[in-house]
């Protein structure tokens, strides 16, 4: 072999495997990068009286709240909050939301902290879920609380629910709902339901499949690099 060539060979191989490792290279992908919006709309009815309660207080706060007359900073509710179409609790049936809420403001204000899962039981989301979090102040007229999370259709979403007290009924209340829901994978569309609209499947799609590539295509570029060059100085 000519010692230029062979000092080619060399420098070569070293370069291949003395670079950086390479970047995974994106074989096939599904969904825009924007992801998709659902907007459900619908009621939750928090029933704390009579012998159908939907919530139950589990802890009791040892300091007086001087924001609402009877309850204490700390007191706990667990929830199995009916959801529906409508404010009307004999509505049509879309869920139940799941979890609890507690009172965490002291002297001032009346906040409590929601931690909830919308389990949707109706339609084309059926068995999904959102996972909801944040603080609920109840002197405002529209609260606004996070999603953190969801199963099924709604898997790794996020956005926001907008909270509203519909009606009171003495310590019941019936919640009106507007949750915006974002997932990956999406075309980037907007679709809008609610009891008036059907439901429509978010674009889901597989997730991308990254497969790293570049480590054997070196290896096989050096091969055929020396097989290429012993050869010649056998001729």
């Amino acid at each position: 072999m000519a010692p230029s060539l062979a000092a080619a060979v060399a420098l070569l191989v070293l370069f291949l495997f003395s670079a950086a490792p390479p970047t995974a290279v994106v074989l096939a992908a599904d969904g825009g990068a924007g992801g998709s919006t659902t907007h459900l709309h619908f009621f939750m009815h928090d029933i704390l009286t009579g012998s159908s309660a939907t919530a139950v207080q589990v802890t009791k706060g040892p300091v007086a709240s001087a924001a609402i007359p009877g309850v204490a900073f700390g007191d706990t509710f667990v929830i199995d909050d009916a959801l529906t179409e409508t404010s009307s609790p004999s509505s049509a049936a879309v869920g139940r939301a799941q979890g609890f809420y507690m009172m965490t403001s002291q002297a001032s204000g009346a906040t409590l902290t929601v931690c909830a899962n919308f389990l949707l039981t109706s339609g084309d989301y059926n068995g999904s879920t959102i996972a909801v979090m944040g603080p609920d102040d109840i002197a405002k007229d529209v609260r606004e609380l996070a999603v953190v999370g969801g199963t099924g259709r709604f898997r790794m979403a996020s956005g926001y629910v907008l909270w509203k007290t519909a009606s009171l009924n003495g310590a019941d209340a019936t919640i009106e709902l507007d949750v915006y829901v974002t997932t990956g994978g999406g075309s980037g569309g907007a679709a809008t339901i609610d009891s008036s609209t059907p439901v429509s499947p978010i674009g889901g799609g597989s997730s991308a499949a990254v497969r790293p590539v570049g480590g054997w295509v070196n290896s096989y570029i050096v091969a055929l690099l020396v097989a290429l060059v012993v050869g010649r100085s056998y001729v």
